[in-house]
C-alpha cells in the first residue's frame, strides 16, 4: 500500500512539473512574441527608419525687392574672340565655348566695323583669365552661346566695347541687365556716339538686330 500511495505521489509531481514547464514555456512564447512585434513595430516607423526617403522639395532662391537673379561667377581662359560680342571660351573640361557678352550687340558679319570690333574685343581678352558671371539656370540664346558677363580685372567687356564704339546697348535684353547697368551701358554709347568712336563715325550705322531682320 505503501509503495501505491509513493508511485502516486511522484506521479503528480511529475505532472505538475510538466504543467509548469507548459505554462512557463507559453509564457516564454508570449513574451517572445511581444518583443519580436515590438521590434517589427519599430522598424516600421518611419521614424526609426535610416533608409526612409524624405520628400524632395528644390531650393527656390528667395525674390527680395529690387534683388537681382541668382548668379554664378568662374574664373575661364578666353580663346579668342568670335566676333565683338561673343568671346571662345576654354571651359573647365578644356573645351572651346562661344559666350555672347550680355546686354551688347556689335556688328553683324557684312556689316560696317565687323571686323575692327572682333579684333577690338580680341585684343582685350585672348589669352587672359576672365571672371565670367552667369545665371546657371538661364538658356543659351538662339545660336546656343552663354549668355554672361564677363570681368577682366574688373573691367566689364560688354561696356568696354560699348564704349569703345564698337557695340550697341542693347535694349532688346535690357531685362537681363540691373538697374545701374542699364545706365552706365547707355550713358557709355551716348558718349560713344558723341565722340564718333568706332562704329558711330558713320553718319547713321545700321543696328544689327535691324539688319539681321532685313
Amino acid at each position: 500500500m505503501r509503495k501505491l500511495i509513493l508511485a502516486l505521489v511522484s506521479t503528480l509531481v511529475v505532472i505538475t512539473g510538466v504543467v509548469k514547464c507548459q505554462a512557463q514555456g507559453r509564457g516564454d512564447t508570449a513574451d517572445l512574441r511581444e518583443r519580436q512585434r515590438q521590434r517589427q513595430k519599430a522598424i516600421e516607423d518611419p521614424a526609426n527608419n535610416p533608409f526612409k526617403i524624405e520628400p524632395y522639395e528644390p531650393l527656390k532662391p528667395a525674390k527680395l525687392p529690387g534683388a537681382s537673379p541668382l548668379r554664378a561667377t568662374i574664373e575661364l581662359l578666353v580663346v579668342g574672340a568670335a566676333d565683338g560680342d561673343t568671346l571662345i571660351i576654354s571651359n573647365t573640361a578644356g573645351q572651346h565655348v562661344r559666350l555672347r557678352l550680355q546686354g551688347i550687340d556689335a556688328p553683324d558679319l557684312g556689316q560696317p566695323f565687323y571686323r575692327d570690333a572682333t579684333d577690338h574685343l580680341a585684343k582685350l581678352a585672348s589669352g587672359k583669365s576672365v571672371s565670367v558671371e552667369f545665371d546657371p539656370r538661364g538658356k543659351p540664346d538662339e545660336e546656343g552661346r552663354v549668355v554672361a558677363k564677363v570681368y577682366l580685372v574688373g573691367d566689364d567687356l560688354g561696356y568696354s566695347q560699348v564704349k569703345a564704339g564698337f557695340a550697341w546697348y542693347c535694349r532688346e535684353y535690357k531685362k537681363l541687365l540691373g538697374e545701374s547697368d542699364r545706365y552706365t551701358y547707355a550713358e557709355a554709347e551716348k558718349e560713344a556716339r558723341s565722340a564718333s568712336r568706332g562704329l558711330w563715325q558713320e553718319h547713321s550705322p545700321r543696328a544689327p538686330w535691324d539688319y539681321r531682320n532685313h
